[in-house]
Order: structure tokens, then C-alpha cells, then sequence
């Protein structure tokens, strides 16, 4: 049952994959973390999601990229200028991130969900006709500065980091919508293969928990890129902004929770000391 689970929550991560031009980390983090124990299984630790997130995210955005170039969605010299340097710098995160503490890597991961939902709610206006991939023009020198900072905190919570790149695509690079998301497939995944280089060797991927999760978001993710053709530009920028706000709302109030928690047993210790 709780493969069958993980097939199915891989199923849900892919299809938002390709709908949204998401690795799918940003709703299979929650996911993974909150619905085995309340369906009465035991719970996964952070790390263990962020091990098997590495390989669902490479996955996720390998399958979907494939799904939006058919429709000529991908803008190459984008992905260079953007995910080169997020590629180098989510490696030197990843590689760092076996000495960050469950409780930071929460943080940073609620961090960059709030900012990106907060890029969401801005208005953006865009042609009535829909764009083709040669009236795009690039901001390379921003372009390369966004890809090592993302890169940089992406690597840190084993995600690709389209939930914020996409967002610094549509207002800061102006990138009409659906060739933002697919082109942010094809940058995750060099970004989030990244991610899994530098995670290999270090034992933090469970594989056989991974593989069946993977199954389940080949298939959606293939599903999601052609909904998301079909899908009104207006509506996608919504309900991205809604799955990365409500997912910022959800671990940042864990992470107060945990620092309450934090300062109660702290508190405990000193006055067990004084005593």
C-alpha cells in the first residue's frame, strides 16, 4: 500500500511538472512529508524526502521537457544563460547540504517559496497573440546572476528551484508564460541534475523508495505538458502562484512550530541546570 501511495503522489508531482514547468519538489516535499502519517504510516524525515524529491525533480523535469519542446516551447540560449550557472552553483549547495540541519533546510525551502509566491501576485501583462520563441529577447548578464543565486539555495533542499525561477523568468526576464515554463524544464534539468551528482555517494537517497516514485511522475509529467497547451496563460500564472504560496504558508508555519518547540526544550535544560 504505501508503494501504491508513492506511485500515485508521483503521478500528482509529474502532471504539475508538466502542467506548471515545476520539477514538482515545491508540492512533493508537503506531500511526502504529511500524507503517510495521516493515512496511518510511518513518517519520512526531511532529509530522506530531500534525497528521494533529488531524483522525482530530475525525473519530473526531464519528462515534461520533452513533452513542451514538441510544441517548440523551449528557448535555448535562455536555458544557457540561466542554467549553466544555476547548474555549478546547485552543485556546490548539494554538496554542502549534508552538514545543514533538517530545521534550516526548511527554512530556506519556506524562504524561497514565500519570495516566489510573492513574484506571483504581481500583474503581468502580456501580448494577446500567442509568442513565438524568436520574439524573445534575453537579459543574459540577469539572467546568470539569478541562475547562481537560485542555484545556490536550490541546491541546499535538493530541488531544481523552478518554483522560483519561473517567476524571475515572467517579471524580472519577462519571458512570455508558457515558453517561460518550458524552457524552466529544460533549465531544471540541468539544475536538479546537479542536485543529484552532487548527492550520489553521500547516502542520502533511499533508491527503491525514488524508483517508485519516479514511475508514477514519468507519467504524469507527460500528461501535464499537453494540458498545459491547452491551458489559458492567466490560469497556469494563477494556479502556480497558489501552489507556491500555500506551500510557503504550510512549511513556514513548521518551521515556527519546530522553533517554538526549539526554545521550550532549551528552556528546560536551563532550568534543569539551575536546579
Amino acid at each position: 500500500m504505501f508503494e501504491a501511495l508513492l506511485f500515485f503522489l508521483g503521478l500528482l508531482g509529474g502532471g504539475l511538472s508538466g502542467l506548471l514547468g515545476i520539477g514538482g519538489g515545491i508540492v512533493m516535499v508537503p506531500l511526502l512529508l504529511y500524507v503517510p502519517p495521516a493515512l496511518g504510516f510511518a513518517p519520512l524525515g526531511m532529509k530522506m524526502v530531500a534525497g528521494m524529491t533529488t531524483v522525482q525533480s530530475f525525473a519530473g523535469t526531464l519528462s515534461g521537457a520533452f513533452g513542451h519542446q514538441r510544441f517548440k516551447r523551449i528557448h535555448w540560449p535562455l536555458v544557457a544563460a540561466l542554467g549553466l550557472p544555476m547548474t555549478a552553483a546547485s552543485f556546490i549547495g548539494s554538496r554542502l547540504s549534508v552538514y545543514v540541519s533538517e530545521h534550516l533546510m526548511l527554512l530556506v525551502f519556506a524562504v524561497m517559496a514565500l519570495a516566489a509566491s510573492l513574484l506571483m501576485l504581481l500583474p503581468k501583462r502580456e501580448a494577446a497573440h500567442e509568442a513565438q520563441l524568436t520574439d524573445v529577447r534575453v537579459n543574459v548578464p540577469l539572467a546568470v546572476a539569478i541562475g547562481c543565486v537560485i542555484g545556490a539555495a536550490a541546491g541546499v533542499i535538493g530541488q531544481g528551484g523552478a518554483f522560483l525561477y519561473i517567476p524571475a523568468m515572467l517579471y524580472l526576464l519577462h519571458i512570455p508564460t508558457r515558453i517561460s515554463i518550458g524552457s524552466a524544464l529544460a533549465v531544471g534539468i540541468l539544475s536538479s541534475g546537479a542536485v543529484l551528482l552532487g548527492r550520489l555517494g553521500t547516502g542520502q537517497i533511499p533508491w527503491q523508495l525514488s524508483l517508485i516514485l519516479v514511475i508514477g511522475v514519468i507519467i504524469g509529467a507527460q500528461l501535464g505538458s499537453i494540458l498545459s497547451q491547452r491551458t489559458p496563460r492567466t490560469v497556469l500564472r494563477r494556479v502556480l502562484a497558489i501552489v507556491i504560496f500555500a506551500t510557503a504558508i504550510k512549511i513556514g508555519i513548521d518551521v515556527y512550530q519546530q522553533a517554538n518547540r526549539l526554545s521550550e526544550l532549551t528552556k528546560t535544560q536551563i532550568s534543569h541546570f539551575s536546579v
